[in-house]
């Protein structure tokens, strides 16, 4: 299990003035999803992406506090990391993953890691550089969205691995140069790897100038919940958005 929090604004912001009140308390949950961070920021304006990664916990880290305060951006993603059993604590699997303008971030374990690259175009195969079913996720999800465009090519990635594959859950975000996208799918029966605060719940928040997604698990447990089985779909250029069904 892992942690996620991403946003869009209407300006450059940092994570930290993004959150505001409370983000100490996410920050908190590195100790328990400790191993390793990640942040990609992602610039509207020129599509490109900036990527900070380390093992060290968020919470211990001089990297993080720089990158969280002084990394500045109109579009992020941040994940703590929990490693699913069986794969590495190691830089090439920590999230977000990035290919050109798309940065994903995943939450959960997909049973049959091989098995998702038969759902991935052959020319994707070269770019892997983790041993993750994320990672193999993630490019399943280009590979759709190549095909369909971005909200259809989302659906049908996340409907193939839950017709096809055992998961405990297949929560992301996608965070491209137009639009962040949000998916809530997850095994409602499958409590294996929930803690007391934290599963697989996620909520968001439209404020003014902004629009937050995350985790359960830190409290601010007054945004909204995205129902389980649905995606939210932000549009960058002026942070209208929809919850929509998968």
């Amino acid at each position: 299990m892992c942690r996620l929090l991403g946003y869009v604004a209407n300006e450059e912001r940092t994570f930290a003035d993004v959150v505001g009140e409370g983000f100490e308390n996410f920050i908190e949950l590195s100790k328990e999803h400790r191993d390793g961070w990640g942040i990609s920021a992602s610039s509207a304006e020129h599509g490109k992406t900036t990527l900070v990664r380390e093992l060290t916990l968020a919470a211990e880290s001089e990297k993080f506090k720089e990158s969280a305060n002084g990394l500045k951006t109109d579009g992020a993603l941040l994940h703590l990391r929990l490693a699913s059993k069986g794969l590495a604590v190691d830089l090439t699997n920590n999230h977000p993953f990035v290919h050109g303008e798309f940065s994903f971030m995943h939450n959960g374990t997909i049973q049959s890691i091989s098995e998702l690259e038969k759902f991935v175009d052959p020319r994707f195969l070269a770019q892997f550089i983790s041993t993750t079913d994320s990672e193999r996720y993630f490019y399943a999800v280009l590979t759709a969205v190549e095909e369909l465009g971005l909200l259809e090519g989302v659906r049908k990635a996340v409907r193939t691995i839950s017709a096809n594959f055992d998961f405990t859950s297949i929560n992301c975000m996608l965070l491209s140069s137009d639009h962040l996208v949000a998916v809530c799918e997850f095994n409602e029966g499958d409590s294996t790897e929930w803690t007391v605060d934290s599963h697989y719940e996620l909520r968001y928040s439209a404020e003014e100038g902004v629009v937050k997604v995350a985790s359960t698990g830190w409290g601010k447990d007054h945004w909204s919940r995205l129902p389980n089985h649905s995606i939210l779909m932000v549009d960058r250029r002026n942070l209208t958005f929809e919850v929509l069904p998968l």
